[in-house]
């Protein structure tokens, strides 16, 4: 680990030289990318787009309710941190909040889904499949 660290500062002072002024509030902020509070939320949106491509591309019946809730209230709470620690950061905020967001259109997906199934199994009569062609006073019988 201690390589990395060294590799980082070598990168870090080669590319401050190189800055031009009108990025260096930016990269000298306390939340630029000379600290770890720029590049853990960088590398969280990885998981945030993993989400979005779950939200366009997952059908229903596969989600987990339960992970999924969990993720829309982690995104919540960490979204509340990264308000209440100094300094603040935007960026993990935006990437907490979308994280959040896209969780719960997943729940949403997976609920509306097995509602509509119930809604299916209550309106057609049991024992009957929803395309059969024997009439019901036959089946009665």
């Amino acid at each position: 680990m201690r390589l990395f660290s060294l590799l980082y500062g070598v990168v870090v002072r080669n590319v401050d030289r190189r800055v031009p002024a009108p990025l260096r509030p930016f990269w000298t902020s306390p939340t630029g990318p000379q600290t770890v509070f720029f590049w853990g939320p960088v590398f969280k949106w990885s998981v945030v787009l993993a989400g979005l491509g779950d939200v366009l591309n997952r059908q229903p019946h596969l989600i987990s309710k339960k992970q999924t809730l969990v993720l829309a209230l982690s995104g919540v709470l960490w979204s509340r941190w990264s308000m209440v620690i100094r300094p603040r950061n935007y960026n993990y905020m935006a990437c907490n909040a979308v994280m959040s967001a896209s969780q719960v259109v997943l729940l949403w997906r997976s609920i509306s889904n097995d509602l509509v199934k119930v809604w299916q199994d209550f309106r057609s009569p049991r024992g009957v499949e929803p395309n059969s062609t024997v009439p019901l006073s036959k089946q009665d019988h």
